[in-house]
Order: structure tokens, then sequence, then C-alpha cells
């Protein structure tokens, strides 16, 4: 299969779904080899079908990457399975949604786990097969929450967290031949959005932007393609915010 990513290596955390499973497909359609890595095995493996039918090639791996040596494994496993990793995407994450007075340690620690520490592990586990890749790149999905919104302060506080941990791996990495940079997104119609009042939320912010409506996971996962591409190959530390305009500066 030809494309931007032909003969590349992918791994992808939080694929089952949304923007991740938006991001496994394109990227197989793109020609990369792609690791679906998700607790949700069977949405994985139901994702992977899909690519298999339009001729891609993935694999599925279920692991919960808040669990450091989990995270690790995952990445070793990938680089066995797949010949090496060209590309990381860190996009797993969760949230929780409460005002800081009545925030739980326990829901802090497990946001902070999912969405900033194991971006962590797995760039630190996946350096070495990046910078043999001699095109590595990473991109992290971080979120329009960076600029800090109400009642969400672990989830933007990981954004925030990740968005930093993004250009430093842009400034370290980068000699070695790994490229890193972030796709903030914007409210996207995800089934996240009917949990709670965050579609009513989401209708009513939208309406505002100056493209008035919610994006959708594959528009997202076109920016990812090419900031992993080599189209982008002079592109590192960077946050792309894929956000209808709410964002302008």
């Amino acid at each position: 299969m030809r494309g931007s990513l032909a003969g590349r290596t992918a791994l992808i955390t939080g694929a089952a779904r949304g923007i991740g499973a938006a991001i496994a497909t394109r990227m197989a359609a793109e020609g990369a080899h792609v690791a679906l890595c998700d607790l949700d095995a069977e949405g994985a493996r139901a994702t992977l079908a899909r690519i298999e039918r339009d001729g891609g090639k993935g694999i599925v791996q279920e692991a919960d990457i808040s669990v450091a040596e989990a995270a690790k494994a995952v990445v070793a496993q990938a680089a066995e399975r797949l010949g090496g990793i060209d590309i990381l995407v860190n996009n797993a994450g969760t949230g929780a949604r409460a005002k800081i007075r009545d925030y739980s340690l326990e829901d802090w620690d497990r946001v902070l786990a999912v969405n900033l520490r194991a971006p962590f592990v797995l760039s630190q586990a996946a350096v070495e097969h990046l910078a043999r890749s001699g095109a590595g790149a990473i991109v992290n999905i971080c979120s329009v929450a960076v600029i800090g919104f109400f009642g969400q302060i672990a989830y933007d506080a990981s954004k925030g967290g990740l968005l930093s941990l993004t250009r430093a791996l842009a400034v370290e990495l980068g000699r070695s031949g790994i490229r890193a940079n972030a796709v903030c997104p914007g409210f996207v119609d995800t089934a996240l959005a009917d949990h709670g009042n965050l579609r009513e939320i989401a209708a009513k912010q939208t309406a505002t932007l100056p493209i008035a409506r919610m994006g959708q996971p594959e528009e997202i996962a076109g920016a990812v393609c090419w900031l992993a591409s080599d189209e982008a190959r002079y592109v590192t530390g960077q946050a792309l915010f894929v956000d209808g305009g709410w964002v302008r500066a």
C-alpha cells in the first residue's frame, strides 16, 4: 500500500474508538503497519477488522498503560511484532469532572497516570526504537483544555503537562532524529461527548467559533498523520490546534 506513511510502523494508544480509531485507520490507509493499544481489546479488534477489510495491516495490544510496566511491555512487544517503531501516538486519555473543593486525590492520580505519566513512560521506552528509525516521530494528543476550563482541573493539568512534555522531548531528542509534536483538538464528535452534559456544552461553545461545529475524528487524524509524515520533517516542538478557530493566538 502506497501513502505518506508507507513502510512505517506506528503504535497508537487508545485506538479502540473515537480519535484513536480514526488515527489508526488513517495511518493504515497511508501505508503504516499499526499497533492498536487499548484496554478495550474487543473494540480494538473491531477497528483492526475494518482496517484489514480495506487492505491495511495491524495488531491489537490489550494493556492498562497507567501501569508503568504494562506500558513498557506494550512498546517492547510492538517493536518485536512490527519490526520496530517509527511513530508513537500518545492518544489514550481519561478525565473526571468536579470542582476543586470536591476533587478526590484518587481521581487526580488516575487522570495524571493515564494522560501524563503513561506518555512519558511510553516515550522513554520507545526512544531507542524511534532513534533507529531514521524518521522517528512522537505525536501527543493534548487538548484545547491546555488553556484551562472550569470543573476539570486534573484533565487540564494533565494536558498542559503533556504539551510541556512534548516541547521537552523535541528539544532533547531532535539530535537523535526524533521529532515530537502535539495536536490539540477542540470539541470532537465522539461517544465521549455523550457523557454527562458535555454535548450540550459543546453545542453552545462551538456555535461561537469561526467554524461553528464540532470537529470530526477524521479531521484530527489528518493532522496527526501530517505531523508524523516526512511532509512535516522540519516541524518539531509545536502544538497544532485543530479546534475550529477556538484558540487564535
